[in-house]
């Protein structure tokens, strides 16, 4: 058991989304202890920056093993490239640490489904495994299911995501599939993929299939200079995000077009991190995220993996 007080964090890739990590684990009342970065310089300048922007007085690493050592963290949350991420988890789970994973679980180029399924399942049986992964649109998904009440089998889903990245081609599919993945799990459950067909361009990917009865579309757009905007529509009815205030004042919304009103909602992200500190803090592995991860990760495979 791990009292909110005594919870210690170390941000595995401080810059970038990792830098959101570290400042929503602070407010919430963690000590982020430690960041890791690709090399000394990296680090030590990631740490600075959290020190300068939120007041987080963290030590700089550039090596796994001895952060994991030295600052002796209760949690990691890890915000390096896919690739990264499964030798991260797996060190972290050998030193009883939990972890808090950025989508996808974990990935590569040139991974295949065998590969993919083995990896799985070294986490799934791991004795020390407390795993969440940040799919937190989700969280939006469950809110509109609310609102929508009973979703039929044919309703259809339109899923639009442009945001600020930096990916390509098939890297924007690898960034932003485990988003719609999620909201599709969230809404429609456990269904299987058909009838795929793809579109990839420099700054697009667009996706549509058949899950289960549900006809799916999902239209992902990257640009560093775009508007960010994400649209989910279910059978015509969109609900886009929008956020309002900064800081203290801070709120996140959705726009529902058939009600004309802006519905406030929780941060996703936060409730996301509130679930993982609470699923850390009861110590089991049946209390954590891994499954629903899983699940995100082979439909993932089987959209990038068996359609090439």
């Amino acid at each position: 058991m791990i009292s909110a007080t005594k919870t210690r964090i170390a941000i595995l890739g401080a810059s970038g989304i990792g830098r959101v990590h570290a400042r929503i684990f602070h407010e919430a009342g963690v000590d982020v202890c430690a960041v890791l970065g690709s090399s000394k310089e990296s680090a030590k300048n990631a740490s600075i920056k959290l020190k300068d922007f939120y007041g987080i007085n963290s030590q700089p690493y550039h090596c796994l093993d001895r952060l994991l050592e030295e600052a002796r963290p209760n949690a990691v949350s890890i915000c390096t490239p896919p690739q990264f991420h499964f030798e991260e988890i797996i060190a972290a789970f050998e030193k009883q640490i939990g972890v808090f994973c950025e989508k996808p679980l974990f990935w590569y180029s040139d991974i295949s489904n065998v590969e993919l399924e083995d990896k799985l399942a070294q986490i799934a049986t791991h004795p020390h495994r407390q795993l969440w992964v940040n799919t937190s649109n989700a969280f939006f998904a469950e809110q509109i299911n609310k609102l929508v009440g009973s979703i039929s089998k044919k309703d259809g889903l339109t899923f639009c995501f442009q945001t600020q990245g930096k990916n390509q081609g098939q890297g924007i599919a690898v960034d932003l599939l485990p988003h719609g993945l999620s909201i599709l799990l969230e809404l429609f459950g456990d269904n299987l993929i058909s009838n795929l067909r793809e579109k990839y361009s420099t700054s697009g990917y667009n996706c549509q299939f058949n899950y289960g009865e549900h006809k799916v579309v999902f239209n992902f757009y990257e640009n560093q200079k775009s508007v960010k905007k994400m649209i989910i529509e279910l059978d015509g009815r969109q609900f886009i995000r929008c956020q309002e205030g900064d800081g203290a004042n801070y709120k996140v919304l959705f726009h529902d077009s058939h009600t004309l009103k802006k519905i406030e909602v929780e941060d996703p992200f936060k409730v996301y991190i509130n679930k993982f500190l609470n699923s850390l803090r009861a110590g089991l592995s049946e209390n954590d995220g891994f499954e629903v991860a899983a699940k995100n990760l082979r439909l993932m495979g089987k959209i990038l993996l068996e359609s090439t």
